[in-house]
């Protein structure tokens, strides 16, 4: 039996014919690929059966569609159907990979004799094209969970789930993976508790290209923005609870440092990745900035409302009514 498992939980076939000729291209193919079909409406057989002479294949079609709704649960019912090996790579069905990517990763854990229990390449974002769209932040090779997480949430790492292997006993000893809807930040935290007892271990000399297609849950976070929304909000909540013990523990990062990384994260997937909110989840917000982060109410609308300000023109509009009156009540006009 082969030591890495490489899983795709399936469900597109756009792109899926170019990740699997990723993989047939491995310097180093000491791997064997799961693919768990979600009850896709596509013919994805048809493209997998092309590559069978090419790569060892366990395909299973679910009877039925659970990615959509509870793509967590997706994930773990793909890991179930693995074999024991050692290594797990949950990739994706539309992303793609060097071709040492494999042989690279093996390099890394007969120097570190398995120190770590995740591993990341570090990673290239592309279109549809395969066009590359931005070189993400990279990390040093060697890093706790607290900083990893830190510099994550400030926007100075890359991280996402095809670019972590993780050991199978890290895996079951948390029992599986951390349950968020709609997966909203479910990545991250695997990859923050997952590396919470031996850090994280950067893969060199090969990365992983993450799709940004337009037709990922990713791209098309705005169309469902309330609903997702909720699941950032869920992990937000994770993680705050996850890391009180840096109340307690000595560390480079502080409880304090990573609530004010937390509250910027919401910040910068509120205007970049919702594209605003719902009026009707102002009140949520507010709530949730004064409760968990630890904001007056004051501050709470007025930063919801700036960001707003950038989506919505009646916003702007409002608050231009707010500055121009204050500014000649000041000037006593």
């Amino acid at each position: 039996m082969n030591d890495l498992a490489i899983v795709i939980p399936a469900y597109k076939e756009s792109f899926l014919s170019k990740t699997l000729n990723s993989l047939a291209q491995q310097t180093n193919k000491n791997f064997t690929l799961y693919i768990g079909d979600d009850c896709s409406p596509f013919d994805l057989l048809s493209v997998i059966n092309n590559f069978k002479d090419k790569l060892e294949i366990n395909y299973t079609r679910f009877p039925e569609n659970i990615g959509s709704r509870d793509l967590v649960l997706q994930w773990d019912r793909c890991i179930a159907l693995t074999r024991q090996e050692k290594w797990l790579w949950l990739f994706s069905d539309d992303d793609l990979m060097d071709e040492n990517c494999v042989e690279c990763f093996y390099e890394i854990i007969k120097k570190k004799s398995d120190t770590f229990d995740v591993y990341r390449f570090n990673t290239v974002t592309i279109n549809e094209h395969d066009e590359i769209l931005r070189n993400n932040p990279i990390g040093p090779e060697v890093e706790s969970s607290e900083q990893m997480a830190y510099n994550l949430l400030k926007g100075a790492r890359g991280n996402s789930m095809p670019d972590h292997i993780f050991s199978r006993k890290v895996y079951e000893e948390y029992g599986g993976f951390v349950y968020i809807e709609y997966a909203q930040g479910a990545d991250w935290a695997m990859s923050i508790l997952y590396s919470k007892e031996n850090g994280i271990c950067i893969i060199p000399g090969a990365k992983v290209y993450w799709r940004y297609s337009g037709t990922n849950l990713s791209s098309i976070a705005f169309s469902n923005r309330a609903n997702m929304m909720n699941g950032h909000l869920q992990f937000i909540s994770w993680a705050l609870s996850h890391f009180a013990y840096l109340k307690e523990m000595p560390s480079d990062i502080t409880y304090t440092m990573m609530l004010e990384a937390l509250r910027s994260n919401l910040k910068i997937v509120l205007i970049n990745h919702y594209k605003g909110f719902n009026l009707k989840q102002i009140l949520p917000l507010v709530n949730f900035y004064h409760k968990k982060l630890k904001v007056s109410y004051y501050n709470s609308f007025k930063e919801l409302l700036e960001i707003q300000e950038r989506h919505v023109p009646i916003i702007r509009k409002v608050n231009r009514l707010i500055f121009i009156i204050k500014t000649k009540l000041k000037s006593g006009e």
